[in-house]
């Protein structure tokens, strides 16, 4: 047995597989928590360990987690540790983003514009999207900007919102951040009629709102702030601006989830504003950290339950701290109360008597139970449908896991929601006071109903409901069941990448075969996916593109899309930027591969990879999005370019040496192959891999060139195993090592003369000159480059005089005092 490491031999009869991780273990290894010794440990010491144990002798193979593969039937274990982490990601598929386009490539193609700079004003917290009067506003840091989206060359109109001097010294002097905390970032946009928009900023850590007027025709449009409207924001606005919240604005009520206080404390979901003399201020009962504790609020809209306008509530979605006994943890939330809410008589005064919340799982199931949960809710978007009360609820989440990093995306529907919200109650109970299942009297009418005629028309407002409604809906505001996606699953998972997706929009596209539903998914480095999600007998998950928005990479703060106008509008710290949703030309040239790219909003129409329009009357129309197999849809799947169009080089390798050929295919969903066809031979076969030979992600390496790998060699992209494409041809030569020993004299015919100036791009054109001439060593070369850079230097204006000419100079003096010391000491010897 190795020294250091602790074990035994162990048979495992019953199964040929076994993954094994040698550790060097101390000797109090074993006694780790949340570690597992399949051999010479002790009895594991929680639940995950044992259910992982009986998970691993099931287990057949797994890509991701584990190390080593050994088939055997008896098999040596030396010093086994498995970690209980395994099921985290083990049931994932990853897939990756078929193409890529970095920020200039989506310039060159006019995909993007960037419509307000940093140098207009960094953070970009909110957008108002009007696709009715074809406007945008933007709030951003102490300006509100006003943009006509169908004349975007117009310099957009601004208000200048600062906060106070006096306001920003106090915010420093609590030790704020000056930059990116003590300014007015404008975090509340919102549409309160057709001339008037009620806007909120953090006001240097001291929330103000203040109506803005927008009136009058396009070019004498009046857009400005009235100050005569200016009044405090608390609890309206988060006093952070990087605090997540979210508000809405509903029959001029306006509906927030945020913090009360400075320190970010106190969370409530609160209605405030309203029209006079109807205003009526409710907020979450906070006395009670079992309504909201320490809650991130994520998004709130208004959803009609039933066509009784009584009925109507608001749906809002949180992520919060649950206790259960001692343990701490993330859950997302999703809860609702009603519009017509006016608080209880005698309690719950100025509170919500009608709020109710329920939990939002989206895990992916695992073996005996365990499954990989996604519990922090990061964004929701509601995907419209014809039934404006049930619209499809899409929602981000993330791991809370410090050794698990990954996203995914869950559908929920308006349904299971509402059934969990008509299921049992649940409460605390026993002595760790945890939630269970509440089997007693529910009173009348039931808790969380608004007060309408569709249940009881002889209660017209909450202050009527009885006192045992009141107090039940104060102990009792969680739900026990919880709500599941539609899918059971996510559509979408994203792990083991270096980036976490926190914003989501939705569109819903026509394509040839059917309706499809694309996601959009903003990033924390600035980039966004395009993701479809495809479900025929299983769900596949294609993410069609990734899109590199900004320049410099900036967390993506906000993201809206116009289905009309066919954009997005992506926010950052960089600026705002306008996003095609589609590119198709830059797919490719060829039927197969618009095909491939499985985009809605793609087709082949006869000539070009095009906008897909439904109303088209051209019949040559191609897609297929379910399979993206070309080999139904075009002829040309067999290696559709020409000759003379297949990029063609020559490539001088040194004997013994490594030599690196580059070959990057468009899609990263390819599969390269190299095929050689060697010198003297007129048939190709395929490259031979192992030690010396390598394919990387990038190309061919050749680790030390010999003689027999002198060829032509041919760079073959294949995807959906029937297209194919050549895509580089390169022919490989070698230098030996005799042509690099032999140092020959300087030919006056050699054919090359070394050129003055700086070193420049025709070193390498010089270098293959040398290679046809009478150059037979490389050191000729080096010598005659060296002699070039040094003429130049001479001759060039000011090069190493100017400046230090001084110190020549004084060196020329000290060479000469020097010369002549030495000759009168030589004269005294003689």
């Amino acid at each position: 047995m190795p020294a250091g490491f602790h074990g035994e031999t162990a048979e495992w009869p019953q199964h040929r597989h076994v993954y094994t991780s040698p550790v060097r273990l101390d000797e109090n290894a074993h006694t780790h928590p949340h570690a597992c010794s399949l051999v010479t440990a002790p009895p594991c010491l929680d639940s995950s360990c044992w259910s992982f144990r009986r998970f691993l002798q099931r287990i057949e193979s797994r890509d991701g987690l584990l190390t080593h593969t050994m088939k055997t039937e008896r098999v040596p274990l030396v010093g086994l540790i498995f970690l209980v982490t395994f099921p985290f990601g083990a049931g994932i598929k990853q897939t990756v983003p078929r193409v890529k386009f970095s920020h200039k490539e989506l310039l060159q193609a006019g995909s993007i514009s960037l419509l307000v700079g940093p140098a207009d004003g960094l953070h970009s917290q909110s957008l108002l999207l009007d696709e009715e009067r074809a406007r945008l506003l933007l709030g951003a840091r102490d300006h509100i900007y006003l943009l006509d989206l169908d004349n975007l060359a117009k310099a957009p109109r601004k208000i200048h919102w600062p906060a106070s001097r006096e306001r920003v010294e106090t915010c420093n002097q609590a030790g704020k951040n000056a930059n990116l905390e003590c300014a007015n970032f404008v975090r509340v946009l919102h549409n309160y009629n057709r001339t008037h928009v009620y806007a909120c900023g953090t006001g240097a850590f001291h929330p103000t709102c203040a109506f803005i007027e927008i009136t009058g025709h396009r070019e004498d449009e009046v857009f400005q702030l009235l100050l005569n409207t200016v009044e405090s924001g608390r609890s309206r606005c988060p006093f952070d601006p990087l605090q997540p919240f979210t508000s809405v604005l509903s029959d001029k009520y306006l509906y927030a989830g945020t913090s009360s206080n400075f320190l970010g404390k106190d969370t409530a979901f609160t209605r405030s504003l309203g029209p006079p003399p109807d205003q009526h201020y409710i907020r979450t009962d906070i006395s009670e950290d079992y309504w909201i504790n320490d809650a991130k609020f994520i998004y709130a809209h208004p959803i009609a339950d039933t066509f009784n306008p009584d009925d109507d509530k608001i749906y809002f979605f949180f992520r919060e701290v649950s206790w259960e006994g001692n343990d701490k943890s993330i859950v997302s939330r999703v809860a609702r109360v009603c519009k017509n809410d006016m608080g209880g008589l005698r309690s719950l005064t100025n509170k919500w008597t009608t709020f109710l919340k329920a939990r939002l799982v989206c895990s992916i199931p695992g073996p005996d139970g365990v499954d990989t949960h996604f519990d922090e809710l990061q964004d929701i978007f509601l995907l419209p449908t014809r039934d404006d009360k049930n619209p499809r609820v899409y929602a981000v989440f993330t791991t809370s896991s410090s050794i698990f990093r990954g996203s995914a995306v869950c559908i929920y529907s308006m349904a299971d929601i509402r059934a969990a919200f008509n299921g049992p109650y649940a409460h605390k109970e026993g002595p760790d006071h945890r939630w269970v299942e509440y089997e007693g009297r529910i009173p009348y009418p039931r808790p969380g109903t608004c007060p309408s005629k569709t249940y009881d028309p002889r209660i017209k407002t909450t202050k009527e409901f009885p006192d045992e409604v009141v107090s039940f809906i104060r102990f009792h505001p969680l739900m026990h069941r919880s709500v599941h996606p539609l899918t059971g699953r996510p559509v979408f998972t994203h792990v083991r990448v270096d980036y976490t997706l926190t914003h989501i929009v939705v569109d819903k596209v026509l394509a040839d075969d059917g309706h499809y539903e694309v996601m959009f998914l903003g990033t924390d480095v600035g980039s966004v996916l395009k993701v479809v999600s495809i479900t025929q007998e299983t769900t596949e998950e294609v993410i069609l593109e990734e899109l590199q928005v900004f320049q410099v990479p900036s967390p993506i703060l906000s993201l809206e899309i116009s289905s009309k106008k066919q954009h997005l509008y992506v926010g950052s710290r960089e600026g705002l930027t306008q996003v095609s949703l589609s590119r198709c030309h830059l797919y490719g040239q060829a039927c197969a591969e618009c095909c491939l790219a499985r985009d809605p909003y793609c087709a082949w129409d006869g000539h070009s990879c095009s906008r897909y329009i439904p109303a088209s009357k051209r019949r040559a129309r191609r897609q297929d999005i379910k399979h993206g197999d070309p080999a139904m849809q075009c002829w040309d799947t067999e290696d559709i370019i020409g000759r003379g169009q297949i990029e063609e080089k020559v490539l001088y390798g040194i004997q013994n040496n490594s030599t690196f050929l580059e070959c990057n295919p468009k899609s990263q969903q390819a599969q390269i192959r190299w095929y050689i066809q060697r010198s003297g031979s007129e048939h190709r076969e395929e490259v031979r891999l192992g030690d010396r030979v390598v394919h990387t992600d990038r190309g061919l390496l050749i680790r030390s060139l010999h003689a027999s790998d002198v060829g032509v060699y041919t760079c073959v992209a294949q995807e959906h195993t029937h297209f194919t494409r050549t895509l580089l041809r390169v022919t490989l030569q070698l230098i030996a090592h005799g042509k690099l020993d032999r140092k020959p004299k300087l030919s006056e015919d050699s054919g090359f003369e070394a050129q003055p100036g700086p070193e420049s791009r025709l070193r390498y054109k010089d270098y293959l000159r040398i290679m046809s001439s009478s150059f037979r060593s490389l050191e000729d070369y080096c010598d005659s480059l060296w002699l070039d850079k040094r003429q130049s230097k001479v001759r060039g204006k000011g090069l190493g005089m100017g400046k230090w000419k001084h110190i020549h100079e004084m060196k020329k003096s000290r060479n000469r005092r020097h010369h002549k010391a030495r000759k009168e000491h030589k004269g005294q010897k003689e």
